[in-house]
């Protein structure tokens, strides 16, 4: 039985996604792309309690891809704004001939696209490692941004909604007022799918974070129905291995959580295995104390999947998990 749970293939996990893993699975395994925690308290209190287990990476590891990120976002900072003078020096500076500079990064990055390596060399693991990094530290910082744009939008529109409610005198705010488009719902792994998925497997790759322990095979979980649609989209071979569009779960403060866990987690390797996927098998939250989820696990096979996961096991569990 695994007790691998593998959040992927973000390394920015904002608060709804912790409530959602952590309402199905009492732990699991992240990538955060930091050498710690110090400024993430919510993830450093979790991380003491052993709820999640990170694949932090040295200052050895990071020195490179900040500096080289920095570069970049110090560049996009000058010539924010100046599209002709950018395209002068995007012609004429021999600076972008660099092998640091945005020029280059740019070519790796697009490099990622339709799953292939970096076509000049035979990088080494250290180099390809440093790649994926740098391509991940930018879409964590997309994602950080987002996410913050969101949330102030979604206060914006709750200061709105309270005042109008004010204005007419109304005691409630939602009684005649719909709810905000702004709710932080958006779906980051709609953006550069494929891309997200090939570099964060290759820095777990590169990790052991796909190593079996104890004859155990990795389970990889995403809160992003963007991510689960597209493997499907590209996989030829799929076994449906579970599909529940609602399911009971236990809130944070419940007594029976653990115990609920503990018999969700073996119901889904025995899924996995081909064993009592009958839902009416599902452990049950007999308490008034639950919310309503959604899950679906699916078990991809191919070439194409095998490449793009960096992994060579026969089949490779997903687990799609939304709560309502």
């Amino acid at each position: 039985m695994t007790n691998k749970f593998l959040f992927f293939p973000f390394t920015h996990i904002t608060l709804k996604q912790l409530n959602t893993i952590l309402a199905f699975f009492p732990s699991f395994q992240y990538l955060p792309g930091s050498r710690d925690f110090k400024h993430h308290q919510v993830l450093q209190a979790l991380f003491e309690q052993g709820k999640i287990a990170p694949f932090f990476l040295s200052a050895k590891e990071l020195e490179t891809v900040e500096q080289k990120l920095e570069q970049y976002l110090e560049w996009v900072r000058i010539h924010k704004g100046n599209k002709v003078n950018l395209k002068s020096l995007l012609k004429d500076n021999p600076y972008f001939t660099s092998d640091t500079n945005v020029t280059a990064i740019k070519s790796r990055i697009k490099g990622f696209k339709e799953g292939k390596r970096d076509p000049d060399t035979a990088l080494s693991d250290e180099s390809a490692l440093q790649r994926d990094l740098l391509f991940l530290k930018m879409a964590q910082l997309c994602d950080e941004q987002n996410e913050r744009i969101d949330l102030e939008l979604k206060n914006l529109d709750t200061t709105r909604h309270k005042l109008m409610s004010t204005l007419r005198g109304l005691e409630s705010p939602s009684s005649d007022i719909k709810g905000s488009k702004t709710d932080g719902d958006k779906d980051s792994g709609d953006m550069m799918t494929r891309e997200r998925i090939y570099t964060w497997s290759g820095c777990m790759a590169q990790k052991g974070a796909f190593k079996k322990e104890g004859g155990g095979q990795p389970l990889f979980i995403t809160t992003s129905e963007a991510v689960f649609d597209y493997l499907e989209s590209i996989c030829k071979d799929v076994v449906n291995a579970l599909d529940i569009d609602k399911i009971k779960v236990h809130e944070n403060e419940c007594e029976n959580k653990s115990e609920w866990q503990h018999y969700f987690c073996d119901y889904l390797m025995r899924a996995i295995q081909g064993n009592g996927t009958r839902e009416n098998n599902m452990p049950k939250v007999n308490d008034k104390c639950s919310l309503s989820g959604q899950i679906k696990l699916n078990l991809f096979s191919g070439n194409d999947i095998n490449k793009l996961f960096n992994y060579s096991e026969k089949h490779i569990p997903v687990c799609l998990i939304k709560l309502k």
